[in-house]
């Protein structure tokens, strides 16, 4: 249970969260060497800027990060409740499992913060030299090694300790007997009872959202009214992620009667809502990625709208015509610097997708061996997870464009809401279709390659493994 090899995983999405952090710590110093020795003066503020921007994406990215690492633990520890039960028969504490859990959390960190570090700054290093060699930046020297690269390790390293140990928690709390007698998965009405869960995820969307509704109220005098309603934005979307196991499976039970006609579809549907818990934590990712990319991709849509028509306004209608397309160029870049930036965290929260979905299927050998011994063919069974995936995917989309076109609106009206208009939401079909397409294609690479293990397998040997 504590060995490395078993979380991989996580050390991958620890890994993949120090290299960006690495990354948006060393860019802010190439730039303003670059000004420099260009002969721009006046370079402290602009480094200020960049590295306040830089500490906000990673901010996100080790939000995403913990989610996903909490999620990964809790599903991977759900998967060996037998071997936890024979440790805590002969004598283990839940305590002791739990400190051991946390130190194995520790070294998770520890290892994917070097790794990350190391190919952050290689990565950094390399894209140094070619833009260098192209001209795009003065031939100097660069630091690529600053001292506040340790800033993105120590965070990761505690954010993954935080996440172990509140994946840990719940499942390291069961009674041996417990344990022994079935799986820890909650049952859909366990999950409906958990009242200090859904206590806590109801303050924090409430406190969250009094906060946008306070940046609303203040977004006619100030721009700076969008502080306040960023934050409600972070805390609400945390009483998400906290009550996820509340809040999506009612989602997953009205898209699971899509198509439930057919005896596999309701299959699929009936099996993500006997384990809410398991489906939650592997749609919850998807949820957080879908969110960060339209929330912004909504938010520039809406600066984008709202330029081009003050523009149009001041010129009465007679700009050129070059001014115009000049313009919407610059937002085409600008969103695609940010849409690359999010992305990452996006990245993230797909691996943590991956492998929910894919130790889903590996743990339950046993259950598609029993399918399989009642009569369902191999294809069928086949047809079962993909179509399962499918439906918490779509349901993760659906969540994810709501919350995020809500949150970009927000955003978007507190920025520019001095501006005396009250702005419409602007959801770019491009991100739309991206992100579709982007999400069905994950569910079903998620679930292709663990299907097809699973499925070498015979019925009577996945009966036998306990």
């Amino acid at each position: 249970m504590t060995g490395l090899r078993t979380f991989a995983p996580t050390v991958l999405v620890a890994a993949l969260g120090t290299t960006f952090g690495s990354a948006l710590v060393i860019a802010p110093g190439i730039v303003t060497q670059a000004m420099g020795a260009a002969g721009l003066d006046d370079l402290a503020p602009v480094r200020a800027i960049l590295s306040v921007v830089g500490w906000l994406f990673l901010g996100i990215a080790l939000y995403v990060g913990a989610i996903v690492t909490a999620n990964t633990c809790a599903t991977i520890i759900a998967g060996q409740t037998r071997t936890i039960a024979l440790q805590r028969l002969i004598g283990a504490t839940g305590a002791d499992l739990r400190a051991r859990t946390a130190r194995t959390g520790l070294l998770v960190g520890a290892v994917g913060g070097a790794v990350g570090i190391l190919v952050g700054t290689g990565l950094s290093a390399l894209f140094v030299t070619v833009l260098r060699g192209d001209g795009f930046l003065p031939d100097t020297s660069y630091t690529l090694v600053p001292w506040e690269l340790v800033l993105p390790f120590v965070a990761v390293v505690l954010a993954t300790w935080g996440a172990f140990a509140a994946g840990s928690r719940r499942v390291l709390s069961v009674t041996p007997l417990q344990a022994l007698s079935a799986t820890v998965e909650p049952s859909h009405d366990d999950v409906r009872s958990g009242r200090a869960r859904t206590v806590w995820a109801v303050l924090l969307m409430a406190a969250g959202a009094l906060l946008m509704a306070l940046g609303l109220v203040l977004s006619p005098a100030t721009p700076a009214a969008v502080l306040p309603a960023a934050l409600g934005g972070f805390v609400s979307f945390a009483g998400i992620a906290v009550g996820a196991t509340i809040v999506m499976p009612p989602i997953l039970q009205l898209i699971g009667r899509i198509g439930s006609r057919d005896p596999v579809v309701l299959l699929a549907g009936r099996n993500a809502m006997r384990a809410p818990g398991r489906s939650s934590r592997a749609t919850i990712g998807l949820v957080i990625g879908v969110t960060l990319l339209v929330t912004f991709a909504v938010a520039l849509g809406i600066m984008q709208h709202v330029v081009e028509t003050q523009m149009a306004a001041m010129g009465d209608g007679s700009l050129p015509a070059d001014a115009v397309q000049a313009q919407r160029d610059f937002f085409v870049q600008l969103n695609a610097v940010v849409s690359v930036i999010v992305g990452f965290s996006a990245v993230i929260a797909a691996v943590g997708v991956v492998n929910a979905l894919a130790l889903g299927v590996l743990q339950r050998r046993r259950e598609l061996g029993l399918l399989r011994v009642l009569g369902l063919t191999a294809a069928q069974v086949r047809r079962m997870i993909v179509t399962e995936a499918v439906q918490m995917v779509v349901a993760a989309v659906v969540t994810g464009l709501v919350l995020g076109t809500v949150y970009g609106w927000v955003g978007g009206q507190t920025m520019l809401g001095s501006l005396g208009t009250v702005v419409t939401p602007v959801l770019p079909p491009l991100t739309v279709a991206v992100v579709v397409v982007g999400a069905l294609v994950l569910a079903v690479v998620a679930t292709v390659a663990p299907v097809r293990r699973a499925m070498r397998v015979s019925p009577t040997e996945a009966l036998a493994v306990d």
